[in-house]
Protein backbone atom coordinates (compact mmCIF):
# COMPACT_ATOMS: atom_id res chain seq x y z
CA UNK A 1 0.00 0.00 0.00
CA UNK A 2 1.83 3.42 -1.16
CA UNK A 3 1.61 6.52 1.25
CA UNK A 4 -1.60 8.12 -0.91
CA UNK A 5 -3.68 4.59 -0.34
CA UNK A 6 -3.07 4.59 3.28
CA UNK A 7 -6.38 6.29 3.68
CA UNK A 8 -8.45 4.67 1.12
CA UNK A 9 -11.05 2.87 2.76
CA UNK A 10 -10.94 0.40 -0.16
CA UNK A 11 -7.19 0.08 0.25
CA UNK A 12 -7.34 -0.42 4.16
CA UNK A 13 -9.84 -3.71 3.22
CA UNK A 14 -7.35 -5.15 0.55
CA UNK A 15 -4.46 -4.60 3.24
CA UNK A 16 -6.10 -5.84 5.71
CA UNK A 17 -7.55 -8.65 4.07
CA UNK A 18 -4.28 -9.57 2.45
CA UNK A 19 -2.40 -9.54 6.17
CA UNK A 20 -5.16 -11.92 7.32
CA UNK A 21 -4.20 -14.56 4.62
CA UNK A 22 -0.78 -13.95 4.84
CA UNK A 23 -1.35 -15.26 8.38
CA UNK A 24 -2.93 -18.25 7.38
CA UNK A 25 -0.68 -19.30 4.52
CA UNK A 26 2.58 -18.79 6.26
CA UNK A 27 3.83 -21.65 8.80
CA UNK A 28 6.29 -19.28 10.20
CA UNK A 29 5.24 -18.45 13.14
CA UNK A 30 7.26 -14.91 13.49
CA UNK A 31 5.96 -14.00 10.26
CA UNK A 32 2.24 -14.83 10.91
CA UNK A 33 2.46 -13.38 14.28
CA UNK A 34 4.05 -9.87 12.24
CA UNK A 35 0.65 -10.09 9.71
CA UNK A 36 -1.74 -10.61 12.19
CA UNK A 37 -0.25 -7.64 14.22
CA UNK A 38 -0.79 -5.68 10.94
CA UNK A 39 -3.92 -6.86 10.60
CA UNK A 40 -4.90 -5.44 13.71
CA UNK A 41 -3.09 -1.81 13.17
CA UNK A 42 -5.18 -1.93 9.76
CA UNK A 43 -8.43 -2.53 11.08
CA UNK A 44 -8.15 0.12 13.95
CA UNK A 45 -7.63 2.30 10.55
CA UNK A 46 -10.86 0.75 9.07
CA UNK A 47 -12.89 1.35 11.73
CA UNK A 48 -11.99 5.66 11.65
CA UNK A 49 -12.32 5.58 7.97
CA UNK A 50 -15.81 6.78 6.64
CA UNK A 51 -18.67 4.61 6.91
CA UNK A 52 -20.51 6.03 4.17
CA UNK A 53 -17.26 5.05 1.72
CA UNK A 54 -17.03 1.49 3.64
CA UNK A 55 -20.90 0.99 2.59
CA UNK A 56 -19.75 1.96 -0.98
CA UNK A 57 -17.67 -1.10 -1.37
CA UNK A 58 -17.31 -4.34 -2.65
CA UNK A 59 -15.77 -6.70 -0.20
CA UNK A 60 -15.48 -9.93 -2.48
CA UNK A 61 -13.52 -7.63 -5.05
CA UNK A 62 -11.24 -6.55 -2.57
CA UNK A 63 -11.23 -9.73 -1.38
CA UNK A 64 -10.15 -11.31 -4.65
CA UNK A 65 -7.32 -8.33 -4.31
CA UNK A 66 -6.11 -9.15 -1.04
CA UNK A 67 -5.56 -13.19 -1.87
CA UNK A 68 -3.45 -11.84 -5.17
CA UNK A 69 -1.68 -10.36 -2.73
CA UNK A 70 -1.06 -12.34 -0.48
CA UNK A 71 -0.23 -15.30 -2.98
CA UNK A 72 3.26 -14.04 -4.06
CA UNK A 73 6.10 -15.95 -5.40
CA UNK A 74 8.21 -14.59 -2.61
CA UNK A 75 6.04 -16.28 0.31
CA UNK A 76 5.37 -19.41 -1.49
CA UNK A 77 8.54 -20.97 0.55
CA UNK A 78 6.59 -20.11 3.50
CA UNK A 79 3.37 -21.72 2.78
CA UNK A 80 2.32 -24.70 4.72
CA UNK A 81 -0.94 -24.17 6.71
CA UNK A 82 -2.99 -24.40 3.85
CA UNK A 83 -2.82 -24.18 -0.04
CA UNK A 84 -4.80 -21.76 -2.81
CA UNK A 85 -8.03 -22.34 -2.12
CA UNK A 86 -9.79 -19.97 -0.57
CA UNK A 87 -13.79 -19.28 -0.99
CA UNK A 88 -14.52 -17.12 -4.07
CA UNK A 89 -16.51 -15.17 -1.77
CA UNK A 90 -15.09 -12.91 1.16
CA UNK A 91 -15.64 -15.09 4.35
CA UNK A 92 -15.84 -11.86 6.09
CA UNK A 93 -18.25 -9.06 5.99
CA UNK A 94 -17.70 -5.42 6.34
CA UNK A 95 -19.96 -5.44 9.36
CA UNK A 96 -18.16 -8.48 10.90
CA UNK A 97 -14.95 -6.34 10.58
CA UNK A 98 -16.13 -3.15 11.88
CA UNK A 99 -18.07 -5.10 14.74
CA UNK A 100 -16.27 -4.32 18.69
CA UNK A 101 -16.01 -8.12 19.10
CA UNK A 102 -13.58 -9.08 15.69
CA UNK A 103 -10.82 -11.01 16.49
CA UNK A 104 -7.87 -11.16 13.86
CA UNK A 105 -6.53 -14.95 15.51
CA UNK A 106 -10.37 -16.13 15.35
CA UNK A 107 -10.43 -14.68 11.55
CA UNK A 108 -7.15 -15.88 11.02
CA UNK A 109 -8.54 -19.60 12.08
CA UNK A 110 -11.51 -18.90 10.27
CA UNK A 111 -9.03 -18.96 6.85
CA UNK A 112 -7.45 -22.08 8.28
CA UNK A 113 -10.64 -23.87 8.34
CA UNK A 114 -12.17 -22.60 4.95
CA UNK A 115 -9.10 -23.49 2.64
CA UNK A 116 -7.92 -26.82 1.29
CA UNK A 117 -5.20 -28.20 3.31
CA UNK A 118 -1.43 -28.00 2.85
Amino acid sequence: MTADDAHKPAELVRAFLANLQKAALTSNDQHSFEWRQEARQLRDRILTADPAALARLKIDGLWWLALTDAETPELRPEEGQIEFGQPKRCPFTLVEIAAPDFDVDQAVNRLLKSAATG
